[in-house]
């Protein structure tokens, strides 16, 4: 049994699964590992470049290629249930790793703080029409503190980037709400329900590439999709939780007058009133409502101009 599992799905990825696929097998480390890749039934020839690694690392890649596609999440879900190591490591065909003992010190790291169900590192955004730009995940104007818990996380917002998380396959709950499926911020709710069991300790080491492109999952998004999906699972980790965090999820305020404003552009006024009776009714977490701005938002909403 390998002490850690790669867990990689990929979706019409040719592109850049090999660059992603290099990044893994080059991993040092002390302990055996095995690459699980799960490929969502892709129209292009990823299926083909993954046989070809398999075939050239046997003991190292464990192909799943669907012939049906599953969706993302279910993919993804699905491709950590088939891991078999003590320790699992999240990867997506589109990214690769920049540091060669990334997996050697994330276990290392978990085998001496027994506290922590998981660990992160940093890493970067680079974007594929921005030749050498790189954004960083952390620089020291917020880099987090090594040990965070599940009340830091949804108080503060904390930033945990999936594809540089290792965590503790026991913890991994074996049962998930429906609405999961549907989530763009899966990941998101998986560090929830992961650190209900613990913490989250942070590696100062950047590990991951993360690639910004156009048919990346959330640049096929809309805007409208985007934030509906936000509210939805907002309101699903609420009551999944007790809604122990109510005070933090019950009021989307933002969200509301950014759908009551896309709305209004679409002169969908029964959307729109819907939408930004509930934000009057949140209100702002912070500060005053303020009459003025939110009129100018309006007209400019109404008149063609984005607000």
């Amino acid at each position: 049994m390998p002490k850690v599992s790669v867990s990689l799905i990929t979706y019409n990825h040719e592109k850049f699964i090999a660059a992603c696929l290099d990044s893994i097998v080059a991993q040092i480390t002390a302990f055996d590992f095995e690459i699980v890749v799960c490929d969502d039934a892709s129209t292009d020839k990823t299926p083909e470049i993954i046989s070809g690694y398999a075939a050239k690392y046997p003991q190292l890649i464990k192909p799943i290629l669907r012939k049906n596609n599953l969706g993302m999440v279910k993919n993804a879900l699905a491709a950590i249930e088939a891991c078999s190591g003590q320790y699992i490591a999240i990867m997506e065909g589109d990214d690769f790793w920049t540091d060669d003992n990334k997996l050697q010190m994330q276990a290392s790291y978990l085998d001496k703080n027994t506290d922590c169900v998981l660990c992160y590192t940093n890493g970067y955004t680079f974007y594929m029409d921005e030749p050498g730009k790189k954004d960083f995940f952390f620089t020291d104007a917020n880099k987090p503190t090594e040990k965070i818990d599940l009340d830091f996380f949804i108080h503060n917002g904390a930033l945990i980037p999936n594809n540089t998380k290792m965590f503790r396959k026991e913890i991994q709950p074996a049962t998930f709400p429906d609405w999961i499926y549907s989530a763009l911020n899966w990941d998101w709710v998986l560090h929830i329900l992961q650190l209900r069991l613990g913490m989250a300790g942070y590696i100062d080491a950047p590990t991951l590439a993360y690639r910004r492109h156009q048919d990346a999952a959330f640049g096929k998004k809309s805007e409208e999709e985007i934030l509906l999906g936000g509210i939805e699972t907002g309101a699903g980790v609420n009551k999944l939780l007790n809604y122990r965090y109510n005070e933090h999820f019950k009021n989307m305020w933002w969200e509301y007058r950014e759908l009551g404003l896309i709305y209004l552009r679409k002169r969908s006024l029964v959307n729109f009133l819907n939408y930004y009776l509930r934000f009057i009714t949140s209100g702002p977490k912070s500060g005053k409502l303020s009459i003025k701005d939110e009129l100018w938002r309006i007209k400019t909403a109404l008149f063609g101009r984005k607000a």
